[in-house]
């Protein structure tokens, strides 16, 4: 709670104004309460200087807009509460900070980048603090915020700057310790992490994804970069095992590093870290994987119910940062048990004498061909089926790659459906399957993305694994003209005939 001559004197202004209080801030008119800021800011979709007069009649004490987006004499008609201007070079993030007395500074704000894993690692991150340290932690991310198991859904993957500064202000006053977020390339380049002072930060990979915004790979790792230039160095955890990885250890010197490669002792690379977890092997079972470490912090053995080579380099990263805040080695390794799969990540349902089925969000190439990696892992008798299609409205070039991920990697591939938006379903598929056509004899093709999964289902023996890629937790498909309620999850246990949570 401010008072609105606080905010006014926050900006650098010299307005007059009422000496009254400010209770909140918000960026959705709808919702407004009593004594809350109304920010008017500019979307991609909308203007928040339209619904000005709504806000006031909500119960707005008073309105925000910003420098390079004034109102016009049209939207400021009927408005009688202060109007105030948000100077170019005060940014939103940080008045939110500032407004909500800096939460980041009384919270171990852990932030997770890379293009996958983010989910999973923050999750994990969560789990192994909560349940298995006695410490809260708190998450926010792709598949919601709050505290395990119960979140709120989110609309985007890193929250917008004033959401995200009032869930930390709520989460510090609900006991939270720590706070894992998953931190997007577009939410760092929209500030929306502005004013968030973080303890620790991790990075996974940097593949293909988000062309669309960023258009090429160099701004994309450069909004990756820029990110953890915000975080002590002595307090980031990079991948060592992709380029993209020791390029980021050349220039933020006193990284810890994780890895997950047989030859990373016999490698140069090892040389130029003190401080380092080396996954020595890993040994993967019907259900569960079995993983030796040696690190700089000690050495020792532990079994995760978690599938997949990646889901190893996920461990690997969590580990690695909740070593590096100090969590002792012996202890996580005797709690590392108590980890559990992540919903719609590599989430595998099974029933006796039935195909094995996993539920994945992987999107993009790299996701794909990481998870049918995984499955064929804990499934080397029997056939990889994959369920696949490709988002609307998203980067067209990385759908043929996704193609040929999914005819090289599985046994059957079936292209589908995803999220069409506002695109031709068809015309998707056609992308898809242009990339493959001339080389591959292993797919088909079909529109309607519960018949695809029922024919992949229908079609594979008992031994057999089938993965449903693409859309992991969500439970909805978008189209032109309507959203319906779908879910892979239900599908799938429908299919085998048990409980879905």
């Amino acid at each position: 709670m401010k008072k609105l001559k606080q905010i006014v004197s926050f900006l650098g202004l010299k307005k007059k104004v009422e000496d009254i209080e400010v209770l909140d801030l918000e960026i959705d008119s709808r919702k407004i309460k009593e004594g809350s800021a109304f920010l008017a800011l500019k979307g991609t979709r909308t203007n928040g200087l339209k619904y000005m007069r709504s806000a006031q009649e909500a119960g707005a004490a008073a309105i925000l807009y910003q420098e390079k987006n004034p109102p016009s004499d049209e939207d400021l008609e009927g408005v009688t509460i202060p109007v105030i201007k948000i100077p170019k070079d005060k940014k939103i993030g940080l008045l939110a900070s500032w407004f909500y007395d800096n939460p980041s500074n009384k919270i171990g704000l852990i932030g997770i980048t890379g293009t996958n894993g983010k989910s999973t690692i923050t999750q994990l991150i969560a789990q192994w603090l909560s349940f298995g340290m006695d410490t809260k932690c708190a998450v926010l991310g792709t598949l919601g915020f709050g505290f395990l198991p119960d979140l709120q859904k989110s609309s985007n993957t890193t929250l917008d700057a004033v959401t995200l500064q009032k869930t930390l202000y709520q989460m510090v006053h609900q006991g939270a310790h720590y706070a894992a977020l998953e931190v997007s390339s577009i939410g760092a380049v929209e500030g929306r992490i502005d004013g968030c002072t973080f303890s620790a930060a991790g990075y996974t990979n940097l593949t293909r994804d988000h062309l669309d915004y960023h258009k090429t790979m160099e701004n994309y790792a450069e909004a990756k970069l820029n990110f953890l230039k915000r975080v002590p160095p002595k307090r980031i955890v990079l991948n060592v095992d992709n380029e993209q990885g020791i390029k980021y250890s050349e220039e933020l010197h006193g990284c810890v590093a994780y890895s997950c490669k047989s030859d990373f002792f016999s490698s140069t690379n090892s040389l130029l870290f003190n401080r380092y977890v080396w996954i020595k092997s890993a040994t993967y079972k019907a259900h569960s994987i079995v993983i030796e470490i040696e690190s700089s912090y000690g050495s020792g053995k532990c079994e995760i119910g978690l599938l997949g080579g990646f889901n190893v380099e996920n461990f690997a990263c969590a580990l690695t940062v909740l070593l590096n805040l100090g969590f002792p080695l012996d202890k996580l390794l005797a709690t590392a048990s108590k980890l559990k799969p992540i919903k719609g990540r590599m989430e595998c349902f099974t029933a006796e004498h039935k195909p094995h089925i996993v539920v994945d969000y992987a999107h993009t190439p790299d996701g794909v061909e990481q998870v049918l990696r995984g499955v064929r892992e804990h499934h080397p008798d029997g056939e990889i089926w994959c369920v696949l299609g490709c988002g609307g409205d998203r980067d067209k070039g990385k759908r043929p790659i996704m193609a040929i991920k999914a005819s090289v990697f599985a046994d059957h591939a079936v292209f589908t459906s995803d999220n069409p938006r506002t695109e031709d379903p068809k015309a998707i598929l056609d992308d898809m399957q242009n990339g493959v056509i001339a080389e591959a004899h292993n797919f088909i093709c079909i529109e309607d993305r519960e018949k695809a999964i029922k024919y992949a289902f229908e079609h594979a023996t008992e031994k057999d694994c089938i993965v449903i890629a693409g859309k992991g937790h969500e439970d909805y498909q978008i189209f032109k003209d309507k959203t319906i309620h779908f879910s892979d999850r239900e599908i799938a246990c429908n299919l085998l005939g048990v409980k879905c949570d």
